[in-house]
């Protein structure tokens, strides 16, 4: 019986066997839905796809085949669009690889779809179609970062089997109410970080009805305080990740948090929380990563940290007002690979107590700290750092031996540290490998005449370095050594060939003591965006060969003995921002192609042997911020088109940037310039793009100042002393509200200080003096607090601050001295006379008519009086008697 079971058995199972194989080998070959087929090829048409992605959807191939399509093995529909950009994290790629366009409403066709992933796209600030709300089917819906805008619609709540929601990082979207959150009961996974809740008061009651939610993303959200202060519970039960950072709450952080026992990353940075970090921290033992940087928080890091045993990130750095030692319980989280405690008031000594079980760590911040490392000079860390920055913090006078240990550091930042040493025999072959090091502003010295520098950013700036220039790999990228004691010339790391082709993109050599020529071999260093050989020795012209350097960006080679003319060679340099050649002896005319390049920022060639006339086409320089062409032997008259420049003008247009600074890895090299503004020499970096000044002092200019200059109402200083301009001050000149600066002296200009120049309310340095200014000097609070230095050399000016009346002064401080003339100069003190005494009368005869007229107040009144004489009297005798009887006591002692 048994055997004949198996024989009707074995072939119906080879049978269905064969049925599935054949559906699974049909399905594999191309078989898919025609309805689903044309609904795909209707939505492709209407979306935009400039990279061709989805060339493969067409009506000769199975649509199980095409790119982005998953089909069900078994029946052919289609279950996943995998649609999202698949160059998210490179920014040329992702451009020319987005999907646009509109979503077509033909999706709905696709019964079975269970998966939609159209991130990383971009749809031009469309509305997310509100028919999604309509499929189904779905369980997992990504439209993060693709350029949706407009309301979140509601009808998604219909989403009902959803477990993975991401409509976060678009362009504008919003929620009005998240009652229908509510409705998705088995979401796991909700991304709406930079979707605007605010108008949402109850966001949080909505979201802990999700009782499945396990990872929830509302950073950027605009939630304020109002939205938590009233919130006492929040039911997560199932919540592992919470990322609320870049709030506004301004309050403390609300108690319910320390609940979410089950909570491994918790992100509550840069909100403005404040009040003290809580001990309750330490109730959550799963924690794995904790982000409180760059919040309101005071008092000391809690101890209870150290029992988080599962920790292995820590932020709580950028919060200026935690104060206290770093506790040592921080040494017991051994699985702890980053320490963020950087930018807080953190004071007291760091010693191996607090790295005794750190194994793991890798990256450790404590720079802008009052933080001072004390350990043994033969200590072994038992950790590998990838990564430390520690800036602004006390390291000790001797360079760090124990760094020696460490194998694996990337990125090594100790600018500022205290550091009074010779770098040791073991540093620079130890350090070949690190792509940053940060050394500057210590006192470290050293030759490094025969170090081959390796890294891709050095900055060495501000130190005691001494000998030749070092030899650059290949591999460089930024070298600053600027404020050493470098000599020697600059051919031997100009002119030798690197393996390779060159990346140094920023030179900075500045103040040293580089002497000869600038060699003419430029040619090989073609990446060079920003250099600075300024404050050397250097002499001769500049070579041709720095027209080569096409992606230069600025040129700063002031302060040094270069001379002849400016090479036209340079004109290649098409995005030239900067460029800075004062205190030099060069000649000749301004070549037109410089005030041609309409990529300047900065124009800095004071102090030079320059003449002949302004070009006029500087005016074209709308992004120009300073202009300083002072000290030289320029002619003719100040062009009258400078009101063109419009970022003097107007609400300054902010230009290309680029070219004042240089960023690499997160940081970034910002160019530096002394000007001479106020009278005084300053060095302006990073305020630099903020500069508006124009400085055509010491010339030979004539002719009059153009009224057009005083519509340059963002102008914070204007220089044109030491000329030979004639001709009156325009009124115009009120309208140039951010002037701090004004010197006109030592010109013939004549006329009056126009009355308009007391709306000048920010001028701070004003200097009209040795000109053939008349009649009396404004009136106002403020230019009389200049001194009378700042109007001295003009004859006929008069009234204060100078010692000088004007005439008809000496008549009416006579009247004054008689009180004739008074009241018509200054009315207003009459009248005060006369209400003063009409005041006194009426005030006199309207207590003392009362009494006279009322015999009944009048008795009342004198019999006050007399009352309180007599007690006057009886209290002055009791103390009299006791004081006397206090002596008395005294005496007989």
């Amino acid at each position: 019986m048994r055997n004949s079971r198996a024989v009707i058995l074995l072939p119906l199972l080879c049978f269905l066997f064969s049925i599935i194989s054949m559906l699974c080998e049909a399905n594999t070959l191309g078989v898919c839905n025609e309805k689903e087929k044309h609904a795909l090829l209707r939505f492709k048409q209407a979306l935009s796809d400039p990279a061709n992605r989805l060339s493969s959807w067409s009506m000769d191939e199975d649509c199980c085949r095409w790119e982005a399509v998953l089909c069900n093995n078994v029946t052919g529909r289609v279950v996943e669009l995998q649609l999202g950009n698949p160059y998210d994290s490179d920014y040329e790629f992702f451009i020319n690889f987005t999907l646009g366009g509109e979503i077509s409403p033909a999706l709905l066709e696709l019964e079975f779809l269970s998966y939609l992933n159209l991130s990383w796209n971009y749809f031009e600030g469309r509305p997310i179609p509100s028919f999604l709300g309509s499929m189904g089917s779905l369980r997992y819906l990504d439209l993060s970062s693709a350029g949706f805008g407009g309301v979140v619609p509601h009808q998604l709540g219909n989403l009902s089997t959803l477990r993975h929601l991401d409509l976060g990082y678009n362009s504008g979207l919003y929620v009005e109410n998240l009652d229908w959150i509510s409705h998705l009961s088995f979401l796991k996974y909700l991304g709406l970080g930079r979707v605007d809740l605010h108008w949402e008061v109850h966001w949080l009651e909505s979201m802990s009805m999700i009782p499945s939610l396990s990872k929830l993303d509302l950073s950027n959200c605009s939630l304020d305080r109002n939205m938590v202060s009233s919130l006492g519970y929040a039911n997560f039960t199932s919540l592992n990740v919470l990322h609320i950072s870049s709030n506004d709450f301004h309050q403390e952080i609300p108690n319910w948090l320390f609940n979410l026992t089950s909570l491994v990353a918790l992100y509550l940075s840069n909100n403005q929380f404040k009040g003290q970090i809580s001990e309750s921290f330490g109730q959550l033992k799963d924690l794995e990563s904790l982000g409180l940087y760059r919040n309101s928080f005071h008092g000391p890091i809690p101890t209870s940290i150290g029992n988080l045993s599962s920790l292995r990130y820590l932020f709580i750095g950028e919060n200026p007002l935690i104060n206290g030692t770093l506790p040592t319980s921080l040494g017991l989280l051994s699985n702890l690979e980053d320490l963020h405690v950087g930018g807080t008031s953190l004071t007291g000594n760091i010693s191996e107590v607090h790295f005794t079980t750190l194994l793991k760590l890798k990256f450790l911040l404590i720079y802008a700290t009052s933080l001072s490392f004390h350990v043994n000079s033969n200590w072994t860390p038992p950790f590998q750092l990838e990564y430390l920055e520690a800036d602004s913090c006390n390291m000790g006078l001797k360079f760090p031996a124990w760094l020696r240990t460490q194998n694996s550091v990337s990125d090594l930042f100790l600018s500022n540290s205290g550091i009074v040493d010779t770098t040791p025999n073991w540093f620079w072959k130890w350090a070949s490998s690190i792509q940053q090091i940060h050394l500057s502003d210590n006192q470290i010295s050293g030759d490094l005449s025969q170090v081959v520098l390796n890294n891709t950013v050095l900055d060495l700036s501000s130190n005691c370095f001494s000998g030749r220039l070092s030899l650059l790999s290949s591999n460089v990228v930024v070298l600053n050594i600027a404020n050493n004691s470098f000599s020697g010339q600059i051919f031997p790391l100009i002119c030798r060939k690197t393996d390779g082709r060159s990346k140094l993109a920023v030179l900075d050599i500045s103040n040293n003591a580089l002497s000869g020529e600038l060699s003419d071999c430029w040619m090989h260093w073609p990446s060079l965006t920003h250099i600075n050989l300024g404050s050397n020795n250097l002499s001769g012209e500049i070579p041709n060969s720095m027209g080569s350097l096409v992606a230069l960006k600025a040129l700063s080679l002031q302060n040094n003995s270069l001379y002849g003319d400016i090479p036209s060679s340079l004109q290649n340099s098409k995005v030239l921002g900067l460029i800075s050649l004062s205190d030099n002896k060069f000649s000749g005319i301004i070549p037109r192609w410089i005030v041609e390049r309409t990529t300047l920022l900065v124009i800095h060639l004071r102090s030079n042997k320059f003449m002949g006339d302004i070009p006029p086409q500087i005016c074209q320089l709308s992004y120009l911020r300073v202009l300083d062409l002072a000290n030289n032997s320029l002619s003719g008259t100040i062009p009258r088109c400078l009101n063109n420049i419009s970022s003097m003008a107007a609400r300054p247009n902010e230009g290309d940037f680029n070219v004042l600074e240089a960023d690499y890895d997160y940081e970034s090299y910002i160019e530096s310039l002394i000007l001479s503004i106020k009278g005084r020499d300053s060095k302006y970096k990073e305020i630099l793009r903020y500069v508006r000044m124009i400085d055509l002092s010491s010339n030979n200019l004539s002719g009059s100042i153009p009224v057009e200059i005083f519509s340059l109402s963002r102008l914070q200083s204007l220089n044109l002393s030491h000329n030979h301009l004639t001709g009156m001050i325009s009124v115009e000149i009120g309208g140039m509200k951010y002037l701090e600066s004004l010197d006109l002296s030592r010109n013939n200009l004549s006329g009056e200080i126009p009355q308009t120049m007391t709306n000048l309310t920010f001028l701070d340095v004003l200097n009209l003096s040795y000109n053939n200014l008349s009649r009396r000097i404004p009136s106002s609070t403020q230019i009389q607090t200049f001194s009378p230095l700042s109007f001295f050399g003009n004859a006929e000016l008069c009234g204060a601050p100078l010692p000088i009346n004007c005439p008809g002064d000496e008549e009416e401080e006579t009247q004054r001295s008689t009180g004739v003339g008074e009241n018509r100069e200054f009315p207003e003190i009459a009248w005060f006379y006369v209400g003063m005494g009409s005041g006194f009368f009426v005030g006199l005869w309207g207590v003392c008519g009362c009494l006279f007229f009322n015999k009944a107040w009048r008795y009342a009144y004198f019999q006050y009086l007399d009352d309180s004489k007599d007690s006057a009297y009886v209290a002055i005798a009791i103390k009299l008697k006791w004081l006397h009887q206090k002596l008395g006591i005294y005496n007989a002692g």
